[in-house]
C-alpha cells in the first residue's frame, strides 16, 4: 500500500499578509536607511572631530520633499556638506537630527507595511470570492446538465418539442461561457496573489476572516486615525522641520533662513492636522458603506437566496407534473444561481471594505513570523 499523500496546507489570510511583508524588497532598505541614521547620530558624540564640516544645509522652501513629505522620499537627502561643528550645542542638534532620520525612516518602513499588508488582504479575499463564484456556477451548470440529460430522453421519446430542447441546448451553452468566465477570473485572481505570497499563492485557500467586526472604534476615531501611517509620517517630518530649526540656531544661521525653517516647520504641523481631518471624513464614509454592504449581503444571503431556491423546487415538481416547461425549470436554476452569486458579491464587496478598514494600522497584521521563515521551509 502506497504511502497516503499529505493534502497541501492551505493559505490564511494571515500567513499571506505575513509573505508578503517578509518577501517585500523595500523593507531591507528601509532597515539599512534606519541603521545608517542612527549609526551617523552616535557619531558626533562619539567623535567630535569626525563631523568637522558636517551639518543640515538649508533647502529652499519649494523643495519636493517639504512640500509632498512623500513616503518614497530619501530620509537621508537632506543631510549635506555644509558647516564646521565645533561647539557640544552643535554636535548634539546634528545627532538629534539622525535620530530623527532614523524614526521618519522607521515611519516610512511601517506605512509601506500596511500598504503591503492591505493590499495583500484584498488580493487574498478577491481569490476566495472568485472561488466561491465559479463553485456556484459550477453547481449550476452541472444541475443545468442533469436536466438536459432527462430533456433529451423525452425530445427523442416524442415527448419534447425541437424548439424547446434546441432552446434548453442553447441556454447550457450561456451557462457554460458564465462558467468558463469565472473560471478566468480565478486565474487571474491567484496571479494577482502570487505577486504578494509568491509560491504560496497556489495554496488552496483557509477559511475567510469575520469581517462583520473591525478594529477602529467609531467613538474615538480621531483617536485611533491618529496612529495612520501617513499622519505619522507627516509628524516625523514635523519632528525633523523643528529639529532644522534647532540645528540652524547652533549653527547661527541668518534670522531669513531660520524664518524659512520654522515655516516649513509650521507647514507640516497644518499638513498633519488638514490630513487627519481628511482620513476621519473618508473613514466615516466607508464605515457606512461597509455596513450597508453587510446588510445587502444580509438580503441576499437570508432572504432572496431562499426564495430563489423554493421558486425552483416549485418550478420542479410543475414540471414533473407536466405543468411547466423545460425552460421554466433552467430558468429557475439561472435565477438561483444568480441570486446566490449576487449574495457572494455582496460579501466580497462588504470584505474588501472592512480589509481597507481593518488594516489600517499598523498593529492590525503580523509584523514577525509566526514560523519558519520562506528560506527555511524551502530547504
Amino acid at each position: 500500500m502506497g504511502a497516503a499523500v499529505a493534502a497541501p496546507a492551505s493559505l490564511s489570510l494571515t500567513e499571506a499578509q505575513r509573505l508578503a511583508i517578509e518577501r517585500s524588497p523595500q523593507m531591507s532598505a528601509y532597515d539599512a536607511a534606519i541603521a545608517a541614521a542612527h549609526d551617523l547620530a552616535v557619531a558626533p558624540a562619539q567623535s567630535p572631530e569626525a563631523t568637522h564640516q558636517m551639518g543640515i544645509a538649508p533647502l529652499p522652501v519649494d523643495d519636493a520633499d517639504a512640500l509632498s513629505f512623500g513616503r518614497d522620499a530619501n530620509p537621508m537627502r537632506r543631510i549635506s556638506v555644509a558647516h564646521e561643528l565645533t561647539s557640544p550645542e552643535q554636535r548634539e542638534a546634528l545627532a538629534e537630527r539622525y535620530a530623527r532620520d532614523a524614526d521618519r525612516a522607521a515611519a516610512q518602513k511601517t506605512a509601506t507595511s500596511v500598504d503591503v499588508a492591505r493590499e495583500t488582504a484584498l488580493a487574498w479575499l478577491d481569490c476566495y470570492y472568485a472561488e466561491q463564484l465559479t463553485r456556484i456556477a459550477g453547481e449550476g451548470l452541472k444541475a443545468a446538465q442533469g436536466e438536459l440529460e432527462g430533456a433529451e430522453s423525452m425530445y427523442w421519446a416524442g415527448r419534447l418539442s425541437q424548439a424547446e430542447f434546441y432552446g434548453a441546448r442553447g441556454a447550457l451553452v450561456m451557462l457554460e461561457d458564465k462558467s468558463s468566465g469565472l473560471e478566468h477570473g480565478v486565474r487571474a485572481a491567484r496571479i494577482a496573489l502570487e505577486r504578494w505570497v509568491g509560491d504560496a499563492g497556489d495554496a488552496p485557500l483557509a477559511a475567510p476572516p469575520n469581517i462583520d467586526r473591525i478594529q477602529l472604534r467609531s467613538a474615538a476615531l480621531e483617536g485611533d486615525l491618529a496612529r495612520l501611517p501617513e499622519v505619522a509620517l507627516l509628524e516625523r517630518q514635523e519632528d525633523l522641520a523643528a529639529n532644522d530649526v534647532r540645528l540652524a540656531r547652533a549653527n547661527r544661521q541668518s534670522a531669513r533662513e531660520i524664518a524659512l525653517m520654522l515655516a516649513r516647520r509650521d507647514g507640516a504641523r497644518a499638513a498633519r492636522a488638514e490630513t487627519l481631518r481628511a482620513k476621519v471624513a473618508e473613514t466615516r464614509i466607508l464605515i457606512d458603506e461597509w455596513q450597508h454592504a453587510r446588510d445587502r449581503r444580509n438580503r441576499y444571503a437570508n432572504e432572496l437566496v431562499p426564495l430563489a431556491r423554493q421558486r425552483t423546487e416549485a418550478i420542479l415538481v410543475a414540471y414533473r407534473g407536466g405543468k411547466a416547461s423545460l425552460a421554466d425549470v433552467l430558468g429557475a436554476h439561472r435565477a438561483e444561481s444568480e441570486a446566490r452569486m449576487q449574495s457572494v458579491e455582496m460579501e466580497r464587496e462588504a470584505a474588501r471594505m472592512w480589509a481597507r478598514l481593518d488594516f489600517a494600522l499598523p498593529e492590525t497584521f503580523p509584523t514577525e513570523p509566526s514560523g519558519p521563515s520562506s528560506q527555511e521551509r524551502s530547504r
